[in-house]
């Protein structure tokens, strides 16, 4: 298939390679400006750096600009987009009905997101590794099926109203974790630990959890002094970050309750640990 994108930015530019790699032509690169879409063409491999107006001639055009824009570039560029057979966007918050006058058009529409960082260029090389999900109307979803079937991508459908609760829940898996990490390393470097070391800590014990989730389960992977019972420190913990931070204060004592109240529901088993 021909695809055209406009948005050529992380995730624009990396699908764009990986689908290249796979055989498919990239036609016209738009990004902001054409020094952008010459360095996302050098990139991609193949394709031509091109203005909007440029539009067109292919099967299926991709948007990849930020999420607050995709429908006002696609009401830009709908009139030039006849014959193409699907229009598509990478948000995992917006659903393909922000695309709903393809509908009228008879064309395609779909979104696809992929669950996953492109923080690394190099995510191209793994996109097989990395589960989508996917919305869209019934020539859109047949697009998709079977391109994703021939590339031996996995993917799942959701319905579109169910779109902001799964795009809240990778917020949480991935976004928020960084932040996370933040808090963590400021708090250890006030404990007197030099930057590198708070970082090389923080980075382990992030691991670690992640694969205790993996291998135990959410409950069976819980230590610390939430699950321990240890009432008494949490509250001086939390009253001690309110006087230094009163966000960071709130964030924790927000935890621990979720902790209390969502994850350990019930007493936690007799055989955790008596340590942290």
């Amino acid at each position: 298939m021909v695809f055209d994108i406009i948005g050529a930015g992380r995730v624009g530019k990396t699908f764009g390679k990986y689908l290249s790699s796979k055989g498919h032509k990239i036609n016209h690169v738009v990004n902001s400006s054409l020094d952008s879409s010459k360095k996302a063409v050098e990139f991609i491999g193949d394709g031509v750096p091109s203005s909007i107006d440029e539009i067109g001639g292919c099967d299926v055009l991709l948007i990849g600009v930020n999420d607050d824009r995709i429908r006002q570039i696609f009401l830009g560029v709908k009139d030039k987009i006849s014959g193409v057979k699907a229009v598509g966007h990478f948000s995992g918050a917006y659903p393909s009905s922000i695309l709903r006058e393809c509908d009228e058009m008879e064309i395609g529409r779909f979104s696809i997101h992929p669950n996953a960082s492109f923080a690394n260029p190099r995510i191209w090389e793994k996109l097989n590794e990395i589960h989508f999900v996917m919305d869209g109307n019934r020539k859109g979803k047949e697009i998709i099926r079977e391109l994703f079937g021939s590339l031996g991508i996995r993917f799942s459908e959701i319905a579109e109203e169910k779109k902001i609760f799964y795009h809240v829940a990778a917020v949480f898996a991935s976004n928020f974790v960084v932040g996370i990490q933040e808090i963590s390393n400021e708090l250890y470097s006030m404990a007197g630990l030099d930057s590198e070391t708070a970082r090389e800590i923080s980075i382990f014990l992030s691991k670690q959890a992640i694969e205790n989730v993996q291998s135990l389960g959410i409950k069976g992977a819980l230590t610390g002094p939430v699950v321990r019972g240890d009432r008494q420190l949490v509250e001086a913990e939390r009253m001690t970050l309110m006087d230094l931070d009163p966000d960071i204060g709130i964030l924790y004592g927000k935890f621990a309750q979720i902790l209390r109240e969502r994850v350990i529901k019930t007493e936690h088993s007799q055989n955790s640990s008596d340590e942290g």
